[in-house]
């Protein structure tokens, strides 16, 4: 088998001229025009019209990359697996495709005669550590009723995990899986680094305690990189996946992700491998490059970025990007008024339907107004939004600021606040500075029916 890695979590694993393109996210400007590819990719959707299969890991626009596989033929099976919930699915018709495979979680696929894969799903269920709305339903890495999933190839004697975006602590008994059926993993691809908004989109007091927390969540990906190393036992391991660079406004966000380049690896992971007693062997790969499992060989030495190259290009590129949105006429106050009315009303219902309203009661939620010093108080157990000065917000409390233009597409079901908060749209403060995924939760379904 030989593995190329395209940027981020793409790759294309190939074996006896079958080719299968991993998660391609191969245009910039995804999450509402916030993410990047750094260096600038030099491949277009129409350089893989070759491939045999495409295999997407689950929705999120950096793996399911709408206007990537518009571009592909559509002849081109797309292997998916059997979600319960059927929106991968129905994006992926959406774009055309004529073949859509689901693929039970744990069912072997054979891709040509000495070349399979299987799709197992990020199972072990806890919410607060897989960073997703809700638990999975079953808690078996047979389960399809979850949101992210990993893949595993196996051909000539040779094992290949994909673990995309998975999570380690979710993917126990998965990995158990491997480890019992393969014996031994020749290469593992795996996430090293965290999107999402914090700690950039959190309000701090000062440019340290960002910096602090960034370097906390660095190290807690490092960990959980480690740790699928400790359980696998891979030969080798390509950190990928979770890769982008922030452009148009949030460009200054960047030095706050906790995103670590690939050039710091050598000193922040290997170390950690060590001291463990592990010696899997780090690969990095360039864009276009590809490693040979049999052979254990790169096809280049790896070059690392010009750092001080790359911040010229997000200064003098990337800064001046404008987001999806900001083409949109500006909504009024009243407007957004009445439509958080009405949404509120609908999440409200939906959330007692779930049977999860009560978790809410202690927190007040305001979503800023646009230019205006007023904010709108979102009771979350009872209907009725209204304007309120800030002077009269109260703790405990999570205030929400968002441009007004995206929160009305949020509203109107038109871009989704998971999908803007992992872009780093949103900007939020909260008193006391405490996580409370329910909250998160309930925000989620705050939109019109």
């Amino acid at each position: 088998m030989i593995v190329r890695y395209i940027k981020s979590a793409c790759v294309v694993v190939e074996h006896d001229n079958t080719k299968v393109l991993c998660d391609p996210w191969l245009t910039d400007g995804i999450y509402y025009g916030s993410w990047y590819h750094y260096p600038p990719l030099k491949f277009q959707a129409e350089d893989f019209r070759d491939v045999d299969y495409i295999y997407i890991s689950h929705i999120h626009p950096d793996h399911l990359d709408t206007a990537t596989l518009k571009r592909l033929p559509k002849h081109i099976p797309v292997l998916i697996a059997s979600f319960n919930e059927k929106f991968v699915r129905s994006i992926i018709k959406e774009c055309g495709f004529e073949h859509v495979v689901e693929i039970n979680a744990g069912e072997t696929f054979r891709l040509s005669e000495d070349f399979q894969m299987e799709i197992l799903g990020a199972d072990f269920c806890d919410p607060s550590i897989c960073g997703k709305s809700f638990g999975c339903t079953l808690q078996t890495h047979r389960s399809t009723s979850l949101v992210d999933t990993l893949a595993v190839f196996h051909a000539g004697g040779k094992t290949v995990v994909n673990a995309n975006d998975c999570a380690y602590p979710v993917t126990l008994s998965a990995c158990d899986y491997i480890v019992q059926k393969y014996n031994t993993v020749d290469m593992l691809l795996t996430g090293y680094a965290g999107a999402g908004p914090y700690p950039q989109c959190y309000v701090y007091q000062d440019e340290t305690e960002y910096l602090r927390r960034a370097e906390n969540k660095k190290n807690q990906f490092l960990e959980q990189c480690v740790n699928y190393a400790d359980h696998l036992k891979p030969k080798y391991f390509l950190p990928f996946a979770g890769q982008y660079t922030l452009g148009g406004k949030l460009a200054e966000l960047n030095a706050y992700r906790g995103v670590p380049e690939l050039e710091e690896l050598d000193a922040l992971l290997l170390p950690k491998l060590r001291s463990r007693g592990l010696f899997s062997r780090m690969v990095l790969l360039n864009s276009g490059e590809s490693f040979d499992v049999e052979a254990e060989i790169s096809s280049a030495p790896y070059t690392p970025i010009n750092l001080v190259e790359k911040e010229k290009y997000i200064r003098e590129v990337l800064s001046l990007k404008r987001f999806s949105y900001e083409e949109d006429p500006v909504p009024s106050e009243n407007e957004l008024l009445d439509m958080l009315r009405s949404a509120q009303a609908a999440m409200i219902d939906r959330l007692k339907k779930r049977d999860i309203q009560p978790w809410l009661h202690n927190w007040n939620v305001y979503i800023s107004a646009g230019e205006s010093e007023k904010m709108f108080r979102i009771p979350l157990n009872q209907l009725g939004v209204e304007t309120v000065g800030l002077e009269e917000i109260q703790s405990p409390f999570l205030k929400v600021h968002i441009d007004p233009r995206l929160l009305r597409r949020i509203l109107e079901r038109k871009a989704h606040i998971n999908n803007a908060e992992i872009g780093s749209h949103l900007r939020y403060e909260r008193d006391p500075d405490e996580y409370d995924r329910a909250l998160f939760v309930c925000l989620y379904y705050l939109h019109l029916s």
